[in-house]
């Protein structure tokens, strides 16, 4: 006879029940407004779980985790007409919180990792002994969620490295851009659009890489570029405001002297001294 499916164990961590469901051919789904006294997660191996959040259905694609803390609402669905396999364990004990928050795993209901063999892997090996029970199996079964919640958690790390990695790229080669085309004027929403983010997003993005909003980057770029041609040209403050993209020379010169504390005709003459 199997142990019930929810408890709460006073062990360092006990695997209270585990498996994996082929779905499809008629809606399936779980309602537990108040939730399972344990942790429970589903990993969705093929196919789609709907979750649903404050009233609002959420797809969890193949290769999405699903998690629900102790007493958290839990309401989600596999529908008929898309075939699904869905790994789940049930588990408790006294370093759950601690595991669960160490893994990243303690804020958020659905994290979207990309499909693991590996994960799948330690699913059936954990499924084969929980259900098998041979001798100090209780101890693989322990061995075995761990596994499943270091590669769920090493997964993440990935994805977020890769993340990051991608975004920086994206950005210095932005910044190339708008070096060679400062004077142009170009729109940020352009900048956003040839990135394939919204012009919110790609903002934000650039502050996090740059430390300053793109915006102040290109007329960083401007300034410097009038400082140069002051020094080191006899060009009007007329010609270097048109040369730098600024609308007017009285605009050029407020803008100028706003960042460096002085006019551009001040600036010429104290690097001629």
């Amino acid at each position: 006879m199997l142990k019930s499916t929810e408890a709460i164990s006073d062990e360092y961590l006990h695997v209270n029940h585990c498996g994996c469901n082929h779905l499809g051919g008629r809606d399936i789904g779980s309602l537990r407004p108040d939730g399972r006294v344990d942790y429970h997660i589903l990993y969705i191996a093929e196919g789609c779980c709907y979750v649903t959040e404050k009233g609002k259905e959420i797809a969890a694609p193949a290769g999405s985790v699903v998690v629900y803390l102790p007493k958290e609402r839990q309401e989600y669905k596999f529908y008929a007409d898309t075939t699904s396999t869905s790994y789940f364990i049930h588990f408790s004990g006294t370093a759950c919180a601690e595991l669960m928050e160490k893994f990243g795993l303690a804020k958020g209901r659905i994290f979207n990792i990309g499909k693991s063999s590996g994960i799948e892997n330690a699913f059936n090996q954990l499924i084969d002994e929980f259900h098998l029970r041979l001798p100090f199996h209780e101890y693989s079964c322990h061995s075995y969620l761990l596994v499943i919640l270091s590669l769920i958690s090493r997964k993440m790390i990935y994805l977020q490295e890769n993340t990051a990695l991608h975004s920086k790229k994206l950005i210095e080669k932005t910044c190339r851009y708008m070096y060679t085309n400062y004077s142009k004027n170009i729109p940020i929403s352009h900048y956003a659009e040839t990135c394939n983010l919204s012009e919110s997003r790609f903002s934000h993005l650039f502050k996090e890489h740059m430390g300053i909003s793109p915006a102040r980057y290109i007329l960083d770029i401007k300034i410097q570029r009038a400082k140069e041609l002051l020094e080191n040209t006899d060009l009007s403050v007329l010609q270097i405001s048109e040369i730098i993209g600024m609308q007017t020379q009285n605009y050029f010169s407020r803008i100028f002297k706003k960042h460096t504390g002085i006019s551009p005709l001040r600036y010429r003459a104290t690097q001629s001294k």
